[in-house]
């Protein structure tokens, strides 16, 4: 019986969960999830002036909206744990010592004041960034010498001189590096302290970590690890290196700092349908044909394949956000829009906090009057400020509408009837307008823009009388006389 495929998370928690970084999860989870396998959340939280239990708290709220639920972390627990790092160091002094005993590294006594006269020496010589192994050729009597002393050092990884390494990416097939672009990594800080890389091996192979599936921007690093492991001994998992989210336009990197996109926080904020969002990230670099866009979550699971993601960087297509949540709210009963977009209205004070029925029944009405229209579910209170704001600002065409020739007495001799029309019966109540329009031998149109004008101050929205419905009688009275008296 072969192992199972395990999969790993392994954010850093110093800010936000960034889209890409979701995406990221989402290819793990879905590449486990198919295989059978394990979905791994590690935390690598050795930063402790940067990571804070805030971002490590939004991730955690992150990763459970999105459903992406792992079967081993630092919440979950599991059989390789600890799953944060900074419980780990004792297990990274035991490789590291280890590796010096079988002489995988040796001591670099070299100061920040000498490699960084290096670097600037290549820098002007324009020659490779690079340790120029001063400290590999030490006698090993004077290296016991120094290191009996007190000497400060750090230790760094022998990279042979020659030859090369490949890894077979599954995403971008045979990548391959020489030894003279590698250079003697540090393992180990003076403090003692492993650098990520050392860390990163120690934990993938200690967790039986059989693919690493993650950013192209890790695609340095990738060598790096596969050194160590080699210097261990030990077998390297299976990489995919995933392209780069860019910016919704293409220009650069998707950054933190430039683009509000980048944070999964806007997107649970302006209320996405998570599953419309989670279809939306999967097409983010990947795609199961040319054809086929709108896929449930068992859909996705059962199509996912790290072949099929592209190799090159990923635009964050907004306008197609926008457009597959759309199709998933429009696909929604009523009942769950009117849960979704309550909230909001809370928020906004316009319904209590725990709505009364009446509310409730209000709250209803609007769902199935502007789903429709719904990309995101806080868009509802653009949407839907009319039927709760009885003041407002009369959109220009709209006020326009009131004030044409004959608007205002047309509107004021169908009063009656529009008021003794059935409200719970928008059809009957339209059939009745148009049988008036014909009486006055006025066109439809000359009716109905500025009623709705009166009842919604705008010149677009959900059916006329369905705004009549959510008004109610009383309310709709109420607004059909104060426009009358605007136009007189």
């Amino acid at each position: 019986m072969s192992d199972p495929i395990r999969l790993r998370f392994a954010p850093s928690p110093t800010g936000y969960l960034h889209i890409g970084g979701a995406r990221t999860a989402l290819f793990n989870w879905l590449y486990a999830r198919k295989h059978g396998g394990v979905f791994v959340l590690r935390m690598e939280d050795t930063d402790e002036e940067r990571n804070t239990d805030a971002a490590r708290q939004t991730i955690f709220r992150g990763l459970d909206w999105l459903g992406f639920s792992p079967d081993e972390g630092p919440e979950q627990g599991g059989p390789y744990g600890p799953y944060s790092q900074s419980e780990r160091q004792d297990l990274y002094v035991e490789w590291g010592r280890k590796l010096i005993e079988t002489g995988g590294v040796y001591p670099c006594f070299c100061s920040r004041e000498r490699l960084a006269e290096l670097r600037e020496s290549q820098l002007q010589n324009r020659e490779t960034l690079r340790y120029d192994r001063a400290c590999r050729a030490l006698d090993p009597t004077e290296v016991r010498r120094r290191i009996d002393a007190g000497d400060e050092h750090t230790w760094r990884l022998k990279v042979p001189e020659e030859g090369s390494w490949a890894i077979q990416d599954l995403i971008r097939g045979e990548v391959r590096v020489e030894a003279k672009d590698i250079e003697d990594i540090i393992l180990i800080r003076a403090s003692g302290i492993p650098v990520y890389n050392f860390a990163v091996v120690i934990d993938d192979h200690l967790m039986k970590i059989s693919h690493v599936v993650r950013g192209e921007d890790h695609l340095t690093n990738t060598f790096k690890q596969v050194l160590i492991y080699e210097a261990f001994g030990w077998s390297t998992p299976t990489f995919a290196h995933l392209p780069l989210i860019l910016g919704p336009t293409g220009e650069g990197k998707l950054s933190k700092r430039k683009h509000p996109e980048a944070a999964l926080e806007l997107y649970q904020d302006k209320g996405y349908p998570v599953e419309g969002l989670v279809n939306w990230l999967a097409l983010v670099g990947w795609s199961f044909d040319d054809k086929t866009e709108i896929m449930s979550r068992e859909e996705l699971i059962e199509r996912f394949s790290l072949e099929r993601v592209n190799s090159s960087g990923a635009r964050l297509p907004m306008e197609k956000l926008d457009w597959i949540c759309g199709d998933y709210i429009r696909r929604m009963e009523v009942e769950q829009v009117a849960r979704e977009i309550e909230p909001f209205l809370v928020k906004k004070g316009w319904v209590a906090a725990e709505p009364s029925d009446e509310e409730r029944a209000r709250i209803r009405l609007v769902a199935a009057a502007e789903k429709d229209r719904l990309r995101f579910f806080q868009q509802i209170e653009e949407l839907s400020a009319w039927v709760f704001e009885a003041e407002g600002e009369f959109e220009a065409k709209a006020l326009k509408n009131l004030q044409k020739e004959g608007a205002i007495d047309l509107l004021r001799d169908y009063l009656p009837t529009f008021l003794a029309g059935d409200f719970d019966d928008p059809a009957a109540m339209e059939e009745k307008a148009r049988a008036f329009a014909d009486a006055q031998g006025a066109g439809f149109g000359k009716l109905v823009h500025p009623l709705r004008a009166a009842l919604t101050r705008k010149t677009t929205g959900p059916g006329l009388f369905d705004c009549a419905r959510i008004l109610g009688r009383e309310e709709s009275k109420r607004r059909v006389e104060k426009a009358l008296q605007l136009g007189s």
